[in-house]
């Protein structure tokens, strides 16, 4: 039959209708079979190649013609998928594909579906076939990803439409040879309710699909603009999530750490070229994002955002490097990663200004006394005071060494990188107050300390001390009744965190790393020691290195 003819029935689209659904309507409303209808279509040269995604022109005319239509555009299968780029995509070449997978999140073969909406009206939507689509509001519903009996995606078939020995109310993806198809019933798939954040953000997306613009921080934003940036910050998130302390901020944490160990490779599952595979941990994380991005002003939603930035693991590059590296940098999650880590960044940024008035590294310990921090700096840091002390330490390293990172600050004090990094990552968003008020008490801070007093010297006392154990056992039988040779180490640790002001976990005597345990069970043995005892202590380590203790 000349492709010019048109067929007997014309069926009118459905908006939003996906074209390869429009056509198997359009065909069974005619009683064709599939590939009759597939040949009309591509009658002149016309390709059926991206058939949902970005139908080659001389198609949309040849189904315009068929269906008596009135104008291409009103088959309902537009230009290309909504927000999907595909402006060099050529039909005739599908090489060009290239093109549009590069740029992250194109459509896969098949498509989801909401098996309620599928029920009412038999229409396949197009917009289920979109990765930032993974929830039906109308019906408060997920969408289904996948076949339960077939495990694949629906409508996963390679001809353009479904087979044609494939009934309509059936998966009917095809199963091996020829009139094997997946038999499970549409109209019995069981549906999950999406939560409402969830739903808030489907709507929004929804809108965006629509052609609509959609309000980023209170400004109205195109369509285009609005989801390239949703993607951004969704991939950042799914790569903060899998962090150790991910699962106390976000709920799904454990389905992205499986979602991501799906991919063969080393690295993982590549988010910011393909979305998470499973919708509802798609979903959950689009969600949050949306909520940042909903925020009427900056401000409200780097809030919004810094307690997943706290997330980012200690690397060489730094906070924002890391952060950079794990996304797309678009232009409002530029200014909302700046802003959100923003008063970490000050704090440094002020410290790796040079003081008025130096101080020797040697002056500064592991752990500030207590006392100097309980009379200059308690107050001005929302954590324990353990913490605060060390953080001190720190900031003083940093500042009067010309250290430019939290890690060099710590190996300048005879500590870890690391305890560096993770207590600069604790207290930096825990300052009470301005940053540059912080710095000044810091400031002041330092002019107390006592320079007279060499605490690298102190701490080689303490290790000289931890290598031999005669001393203890004569401090024991005179002070300490009852102790053994084993509480050497106790013995150690002690003059190392309480005359040498070092860090607990870096004592000398310690025989291996200290757990929770080794930490509690010194505490108890400290605890019991008299005054006579601790002075005893002192007046030893005094004895082997002479120096003027902090008072």
């Amino acid at each position: 039959m000349p492709a010019d003819v048109r067929l007997p029935v014309s069926v009118a689209p459905v908006a939003g209708e996906a074209l390869d659904g429009y056509l198997e309507r359009l065909a069974a409303a005619n009683g064709m079979d599939h590939p009759r209808l597939v040949n009309r279509i591509r009658a002149g040269g016309a390709t059926t190649a991206f058939l949902t995604i970005a139908p080659d022109s001389r198609l949309l005319d040849n189904i315009t013609t068929l269906a008596d239509l009135p104008e291409p555009d009103d088959t309902s299968a537009h230009a290309s998928l909504p927000g999907i780029d595909t402006h060099d995509l050529d039909p005739t070449n599908k090489r060009t594909w290239r093109n549009v997978a590069a740029r992250g999140w194109p459509p896969e073969r098949g498509t989801a579906l909401c098996p309620l909406c599928l029920a009412d009206d038999g229409v396949w939507r197009l917009a289920w076939r979109h990765p930032w689509v993974t929830a039906c509001v109308r019906h408060r519903v997920w969408l289904l990803g996948r076949c339960p009996a077939c495990g694949r995606r629906f409508r996963a078939h390679r001809t353009p439409l479904r087979p044609a020995d494939a009934p309509a109310g059936l998966c009917g993806n095809p199963a091996g040879a020829r009139g094997r198809n997946c038999p499970q019933p549409l109209d019995e798939l069981d549906t999950e309710p999406a939560r409402e954040a969830v739903l808030d953000s489907q709507r929004r997306i929804d809108t965006a699909l629509a052609g609509s613009a959609v309000p980023i921080l209170g400004v109205l934003t195109d369509p285009e603009s609005y989801l390239a940036e949703l993607k951004a910050l969704t991939v950042l998130l799914l790569h903060l999530a899998i962090q150790p302390d991910g699962d106390g901020i976000a709920e799904w944490a454990h389905r992205a750490r499986l979602d991501r160990s799906r991919s063969a490779g080393g690295q993982g599952a590549r988010w910011g070229l393909a979305p998470p595979a499973d919708l509802m941990l798609r979903g959950s994380a689009l969600a949050v994002a949306d909520a940042v991005l909903r925020a009427p002003a900056l401000d409200t939603a780097a809030e919004a955002l810094r307690p997943w930035t706290e997330l980012t693991p200690p690397t060489n590059d730094g906070q924002l490097g890391w952060l950079a590296d794990h996304t797309t940098m678009t232009p409002t999650l530029a200014r909302l990663v700046m802003s959100a880590t923003a008063a970490r960044r000050r704090i440094a940024t002020l410290l790796d200004h040079s003081p008025t008035n130096h101080c020797a590294v040697t002056a500064v310990p592991q752990v500030l006394p207590a006392d100097l921090y309980a009379a200059r700096m308690r107050g001005l840091l929302d954590v324990a005071d353990r913490t605060g002390r060390l953080y001190a330490s720190l900031c003083l390293a940093r500042r009067h060494t010309g250290a430019r990172t939290w890690a060099e600050a710590a190996i300048v004090l005879g500590l870890p990188a690391e305890i560096g990094v993770k207590t600069a990552r604790a207290c930096s968003a825990n300052v009470v107050g301005r940053p540059d008020r912080f710095v000044s008490a810091l400031d002041e801070l330092a002019g107390q300390l006592d320079v007279g007093v060499d605490y690298r010297a102190r701490e080689d006392v303490v290790r000289r001390l931890a290598s031999r154990t005669i001393w203890c056992r004569r401090w024991a039988r005179a002070h300490h009744r009852g102790s053994h040779t084993a509480s050497a180490g106790y013995a150690a640790t002690w003059l190392w965190t309480e005359y040498a002001h070092g860090h607990i976990d870096t004592s000398p005597g310690w025989p291996r790393p200290p757990d929770h345990t080794d930490r509690a069970r010194f505490r108890r043995y400290a605890s019991r020691l008299s005054t006579a005892a601790t002075d005893a202590l002192s007046g030893i380590a005094a004895a082997s290195a002479p120096t003027r203790r902090i008072a």
